[in-house]
């Protein structure tokens, strides 16, 4: 986790388009992705800020029909700039608690390599088509985000996993270990904020999940309760990521 790569402007879009940034050249496909999508509550932070409170997990915990929730890092894996809650449009860099793949709708396997472990750091997890990309194997290392904004750094990853292709979103996803994630959070901070806020205590979004196979208007009426019950927080419904696929 330590190279910063320097590049021409020229280069940098020449990268963000090797990597995919927007929709083109993803391998995903619509109705996996409804699928992926419609299986969670993504919660944000109001607008105009970046990040929440992590002790907002204890609250919406609370709320009726919610079993899990999880604090969750995505960062842009060109810019490492904090990516908001919602469907990603970029290859990401995402961290989140390892036992939260238990409560995913999407169950992966490996091609390659293993999980992370939940006491590593510098570890990543390639999802299929951003390791294709990046031309990346376990064994590799690989030096994310690729080119930084704001004067953050590049950081070195030793690759242990690549995903088999599961056609969702998160084949373009790179996943390391949640404390990796709030070092990537520290970075994205602007520069006077870095050594004043403690990025143990935030999140730049917070997964929630209900009982397994919990009907999509079901999950809806969840989210219209967290944002009923919890302050802060805005819960995105379910339907409007899968409204906001169908119409990409």
């Amino acid at each position: 986790m330590r190279d910063l790569m320097a590049t021409t402007a020229a280069s940098i879009a020449l990268l963000m388009a090797t990597l995919g940034c927007g929709t083109a050249g993803s391998s995903t496909t619509p109705s996996a992705d409804v699928a992926y999508y419609g299986g969670s509550v993504q919660v944000t932070p109001l607008a105009g800020q970046s990040t929440l409170a992590v002790t907002k997990i204890d609250e919406i915990k609370q709320v009726p029909g919610v079993k899990a929730a999880f604090p969750t890092y995505r960062f842009d894996a060109v810019t490492g700039a904090v990516e908001p809650a919602g469907v990603a449009v970029s290859d990401l860099i995402v961290a989140s608690d390892p036992t939260e793949a238990a409560w995913s709708s999407l169950k992966t396997t490996y091609a390659q390599g293993h999980a992370i472990d939940a006491d590593s750091s510098a570890e990543i997890v390639l999802g299929s088509t951003i390791a294709r990309k990046l031309d990346k194997k376990t064994g590799d290392t690989v030096a994310l985000p690729v080119h930084p904004t704001d004067g953050a750094a590049s950081h070195s990853f030793n690759v242990v996993g690549v995903l088999d292709a599961t056609g969702t979103a998160p084949d373009r996803f790179a996943y390391v270990n949640i404390t990796d994630g709030q070092t990537l959070l520290k970075d994205a901070l602007p520069a006077g904020q870095r050594d004043n806020v403690d990025v143990t205590s935030i999140a730049t979004a917070i997964d929630v999940y209900a009982r397994a196979g919990t009907a999509i208007a079901d999950l809806d009426k969840i989210a219209d309760q967290i944002n009923r019950q919890v302050q802060g927080v805005k819960a995105i419904k379910p339907s409007e990521l899968v409204d906001a696929l169908r119409r990409r």
